[in-house]
């Protein structure tokens, strides 16, 4: 009897240090994804904007300075960094098709690190919406509805209710309230309130938390407007766009009336941005307070890219001009370099990768990014191909989509609509890093312009489905889903 007691002893002991050294070697993972994020960052560059925790974030890791989404909307960007497949690959290009739908047999993301014993838990948007979210990824999920009755006020007006398909012009709304009861108020407290939970558990945690804002309608507290007053914003005087075809000038709020006033509307854009940089502060003070950063890896995003009136008028997404492709992505905690900046342009679809190498877990097949730790360790570029991203454009004349193919070098970008027909586009980051001037055809750009065509030319043909059109300029305008 003392013999099988003391077996017994031995056992859990030895069942309880598994678990420890499991705990270990895999770090936590907190994904943080902000909704239509640009460049708008103090880290970036942009000194208007008041962004202090995404900027202390940026300082205690690795700031990517050329990320790339591979396709410039909500779901289909998401589904693709989820699943770690390119749309080409997932045929998701709207709004509205799951990420189960078009790979029923895949293992996202937050999945895998389910089954490998993670506890998996998200708040707010993470995938496009809570109707497409993915149950098997979750132990427990949650996207909270608006109950500061401003912001529902504001969601109604800009989503339209019965017949009415809404009004696209840019807003912003000024809340009364502190913000508590907004969606990302209640959900990054969620999140808050599980970083302190899981952290006594046996089990490492994924946990992602999806902020809304600064997605349209523009909402946010007083005091978060009141961080730009008058005469704070400065418009940048543009060049004239020279040479680029009409196809490229589009995005998903084409048709809409422009704001009122585009000072006012990046006035709330930006509020937006320091109302989400200060719920990211709540979930950075929780790990300092804890003391989890040896431990946990985090990762901030955005999902895509956001036009503020430049390029003649664009605004909101689903372009393929730096300015709706080109994303903030911020790497700190267990295993990441501090304070490192890498130009090499990289894609979200190198996340997932990227995760399991720090994770310490066994590699999966089927993913189509690229781990981002060798590239942060060797410091080479030789091995990392270029960033590739798509867009499908609505020609109102045809009634048709044309597709838009784009690849990514370190200096320069190559875009071809419908394989050319509809267009081509080669703009030279030295003396043009906002794309005003398309240089398709020049001479002294052939050698760009031959590696563009000849890395498309090798790339995937996209498998068919349904593309997102802009709503304004359909036939039959349609309502928001």
């Amino acid at each position: 009897m003392k013999k099988s007691l003391w077996v017994l002893t031995f056992l859990s002991v030895l069942t309880r240090l598994s678990v420890a050294t499991t705990t270990d070697a895999h770090p936590n993972v907190l994904l943080i994804i902000i909704d239509d994020l640009n460049l708008s960052l103090g880290c970036y560059g942009n000194k208007e904007v008041k962004s202090p925790n995404i900027d202390r974030l940026a300082a205690r890791g690795t700031r990517f300075e050329r990320a790339y989404c591979q396709y410039p909307l909500c779901n289909p960007s998401r589904v693709s960094l989820l699943s770690g497949r390119r749309p080409e690959s997932t045929g998701v290009y709207n709004l509205s098709t799951t990420a189960r739908t078009a790979l029923p047999d895949a293992v996202l993301l937050p999945q895998f690190f389910r089954q490998k014993g993670y506890y998996s838990a998200g708040a707010g948007k993470v995938f496009h919406n809570a109707k497409v979210s993915d149950a098997a990824c979750w132990d427990r999920y949650e996207d909270a509805p608006p109950e500061d009755p401003e912001e529902q006020a504001a969601i109604a007006a800009r989503y339209g209710g019965g017949e009415s398909i809404g009004d696209g012009r840019p807003r912003a709304h000024i809340l009364t309230s502190d913000g508590v009861h907004t969606r990302d108020g209640k959900n990054i407290r969620t999140i808050r309130s599980l970083i302190t939970e899981k952290n006594a558990a046996a089990a490492p945690f994924f946990l992602a938390a999806g902020l809304h804002k600064p997605h349209l309608p523009w909402t946010a507290p007083k005091k978060f407007f009141d961080l730009y007053p008058a005469g704070s914003i400065t418009i940048p005087t543009e060049p004239a766009l020279r040479n680029v075809p009409a196809i490229a000038l589009q995005t998903e709020l084409s048709g809409f009336a422009p704001p009122a006033s585009r000072v006012a509307a990046i006035q709330g854009y930006y509020a937006c941005i320091s109302f989400s940089d200060y719920h990211v502060g709540l979930l950075l003070d929780e790990l300092d307070r804890l003391d989890l950063w040896k431990n946990t890896v985090v990762v901030l995003m955005g999902d895509n890219g956001f036009h503020l009136g430049d390029h003649a008028g664009l605004w909101a997404k689903l372009s393929a001009f730096d300015a709706a492709t080109r994303v903030p992505l911020i790497m700190a905690g267990a295993g990441v370099p501090v304070g490192r900046v890498m130009t090499t342009p990289v894609e979200l679809l190198d996340i997932y990768p990227t995760l399991i190498d720090l994770s310490g877990l066994a590699k999966i097949t089927g993913l189509e990014g690229q781990s981002l730790v060798p590239l942060w360790q060797s410091q080479s570029t030789a091995e990392h191909r270029p960033a590739a991203s798509l867009v499908y454009h609505y020609d109102v004349a045809s009634h048709a989509d044309v597709l838009g193919r784009t690849v990514i070098a370190e200096h320069w970008r190559y875009t071809e609509w419908n394989e050319g027909q509809a267009g081509r586009e080669l703009y030279w980051r030295a003396d043009d890093a906002s794309e005003y001037h398309n240089r398709f055809g020049d001479p002294r750009l052939a050698e760009a312009q031959q590696a563009g065509q000849e890395f498309l030319r090798l790339a995937p043909t996209p498998k068919l489905g349904p593309a997102n059109r802009p709503r304004a300029l359909l036939p039959e305008p349609q309502k928001l889903p």
